[in-house]
């Protein structure tokens, strides 16, 4: 998914290597290998050892320094870094490396190990340059120095925050209808709002998958409500009538601004096309494969604009950067004002008023139309003339006109969505790690159902507990008159999906009415309902202090009712959801209230959802707080989505990746997987 440098091929011969570290190495030259040790590389062979030993530290977690890069890499590079980021570590990073005396020449020779930089590629993979400088004490003067690069995954699925990195994640597509906030906070820094623990912009709004149908992998932007975070998509990404977007946009497909109204504070890429119909604002830059046009007077844009395409600005505007096109550039139908220069491959048109206040480089001509148009600084190209009868060009340009050819280079390609083709039932974000939806209702297969549960009644309380069902003694206002049969397995182990054993209530379907409350209480429970699952009347569902649980349904979930987490946080304290669910249901891509999950109680829902099969519609009046994955996600009304940054560090369908095993944990979070070495283009 990424470039390789010249020098990474297949390798199976590199025994000690393998030896040492315990693991198949795989990229480095045998050819290359086999001449180091026949003496090609005598003359650097101790610098080399300690290369060497760098990369089998860092690979291990079995120094503090190591330890102290691989944490810093984890938590630092991968979690907040672009892709193509590079970090070298300073002194103080590397303050406790060892230097080793190895008595090659005299007893005062010694080599240190070094990382010289750890360059990000992608969400799961970094590069790492190793060097070995040998010294010897006295004369301060370096004798040797070697280096290579080795490329490591570093947990992707298997680190902590694999499964929950969106607060919307539509695989198919997310469209907003509603009017609430859709931010972040950090629920370890107490609750939502409380001293400014809110409007944080880690909501990464997400579409992963583009099918044949046009509108797949869409993300529409349809009502008012401000937005703090990125927009990323699959498809398309469409803005109405939205309130600010703090963060950047970012689709495979078009980009349309509809309304005037849509303020974007961050940059705007598409591979496909970028179309501002009725105005609007982008503070960034603009970057775009195909046309980017710009219809009414009141747009603006606050950086530059750059398109493998034509640029086009039909009826005024203001670009306050520059302009770079491989097409025509045209300006006509209105007094748009560019602050900065303007380039294009082919033709630049000024066929109305309108002012560029820089310099207009065209490889083919420039053409000015009616009077008022104005290039105020040079003018480049083979051809430069005006349309306007008996007026001299020289007229409508403030510097220099040049006529020749200006040689401007083709305008740079907009980077691709980083979205995985996966199947979207994967509980991680990640291509091919991690436990999926299927793994779950297999592992939960084997465990007897205990039948139908439906609970109502006045104001009578049942609780479920590792040791069963728990109803009212009061037989008379008792639903369940056999909680007996309702038999929980304790202790149950879904290695691979949950970090943790879990107790287990199997169901054929599952009904809570009335004003009845019906309450989780004992520890991580785990409710596996075959059918559908309906919450709904005057009915309370809680979930007590200290205890957690996962909702997990092969039918629709319908939820109209309260349900609540006596946590004001949605998480435990290793970041894992209180409250999840987990749905199977196919809905075959409904919308709206016959969603297959559809959220619309009364109070806010404080967890995850996870429904890779069906529609899922939150339009509670309290909000969400937490994370959303569906087919596709839908949000109506006035409920406010707001993630919870805790949720990174969830270990959720990581097989307890990120905080444990060999990789893990006291070794620096994450497993680092080698997955290729080079030592130059000649391997």
């Amino acid at each position: 998914m990424h470039p390789r440098e010249n020098g990474f091929v297949l390798v199976i011969g590199l025994a000690l290597l393998t030896i040492a570290t315990g693991m198949v190495v795989a990229g480095m030259s045998l050819g290359r290998y086999q001449e180091r040790q026949a003496g090609h590389y005598l003359r650097t062979n101790n610098a080399q050892l300690g290369a060497d030993e760098a990369f089998l530290h860092l690979l291990r977690g079995d120094t503090q320094w190591a330890r102290d890069i691989r944490q810093y890499v984890n938590d630092q590079l991968m979690a907040n870094a672009e892709n193509g980021t590079t970090w070298k570590p300073g002194v103080d990073d590397m303050s406790t490396t060892p230097w080793r005396d190895r008595n090659a020449l005299s007893p005062s020779q010694y080599t240190r190990p070094m990382v010289e930089s750890v360059e990000k590629l992608d969400e799961d993979t970094v590069r790492v340059t190793f060097s070995g400088s040998n010294w010897v004490d006295g004369n301060d003067q370096n004798v040797g120095f070697s280096s290579f690069q080795a490329e490591f995954n570093v947990g992707g699925g298997d680190e902590a925050g694999g499964a929950y990195r969106e607060v919307l994640l539509g695989c198919e597509g997310v469209n907003t209808l509603g009017s609430g906030v859709i931010d972040s906070y950090d629920s370890r820094d107490g609750t939502y709002g409380e001293d400014g623990n809110a409007n944080k912009s880690n909501a990464t709004i997400k579409s992963s998958y583009k099918g044949d149908r046009f509108w797949e992998g869409d993300i529409v932007l349809s009502s008012g409500q401000p937005v703090y975070g990125d927009v990323e998509s699959a498809g398309r990404i469409i803005v109405g009538n939205s309130g600010t977007l703090h963060g950047d946009l970012n689709a495979d497909g078009d980009i349309v601004v509809l309304n005037g109204g849509a303020d974007i504070q961050g940059d705007v890429s598409s591979r496909g096309s970028v179309e501002m119909v009725k105005g609007g604002n982008v503070s960034g830059n603009i970057r775009a494969n195909g046309d980017v046009t710009i219809h009414r007077g009141g747009a603006r844009v606050g950086g530059d604009i750059s398109s493998r395409g034509a640029v086009t600005l039909k009826k005024g505007g203001t670009v306050e950067g520059s302009i770079l096109a491989s097409l025509d550039v045209t300006i006509h139908g209105g007094g748009a004002n560019i602050l900065g220069n303007v380039a294009s491959r082919q033709t630049v048109r000024l066929t109305s008023s309108g002012r560029i206040q820089g310099n207009v480089e065209s490889n083919t001509e420039i053409v000015t139309g009616k009077w008022s148009s104005r290039i105020e600084g040079n003018a480049t190209a083979p051809k430069v003339h005006t349309t306007v009868h008996k007026r001299d060009v020289a007229n409508q340009v403030g510097g220099t006109i040049n006529r020749v050819s200006s040689d401007v280079a083709e305008a740079p390609e907009a980077s691709k969505v980083e979205v995985e083709q996966q199947s979207c039932d994967a509980f991680t974000s990640t291509t091919n790690k991690g436990a999926t939806i299927g793994d779950l209702t297999d592992a939960l297969s084997p465990y007897a159902s205990s039948g139908r549960l439906a609970i109502g009644g006045g104001n009578q309380t049942y609780t479920l507990t590792p040791n069963g069902l728990q109803v009212p003694s009061d037989r008379h206002h008792n639903s369940v008159h056999h909680p007996e049969r309702y038999k929980v397995s304790r202790g149950v182990a879904l290695d691979g999906i949950f970090p943790e054993p879990t107790n287990v209530l199997v169901l054929d379907s599952f009904l809570l009415g009335g004003s009845a409350n019906f309450v989780v209480d004992g520890g991580d429970m785990t409710l596996y309902v075959k059918g559908g699952i309906g919450i709904g009347g005057g009915a309370t569902f809680n979930v007590a202090e200290g205890s957690s649980l996962k909702i997990v349904t092969e039918g629709r979930f319908n939820l109209g009712s309260n349900l609540n987490v006596a946590s004001d946080s949605p998480t435990d304290d290793d970041g894992n959801p209180i409250l999840s669910l987990y749905s199977t249901y196919d809905d075959n891509g409904v919308n709206g209230w016959n969603a297959g999950v559809n959220i619309s109680g009364r109070s806010a829902f404080k967890g995850t959802i996870f429904a890779p099969y069906s529609t899922v519609n939150v339009a509670a009046g309290g909000g969400l707080y937490g994370a959303v994955k569906g087919r596709r996600v839908e949000v109506r009304g006035g409920a406010g989505i707001h993630y919870d940054e805790a949720l990174m560090e969830s270990t959720v369908g990581t097989g307890g990746g990120g905080g444990g095993g060999d990789g893990g944990g006291e070794n620096g979070d994450g497993d680092w997987t080698m997955k290729g070495l080079s030592y130059g283009a000649d391997d």
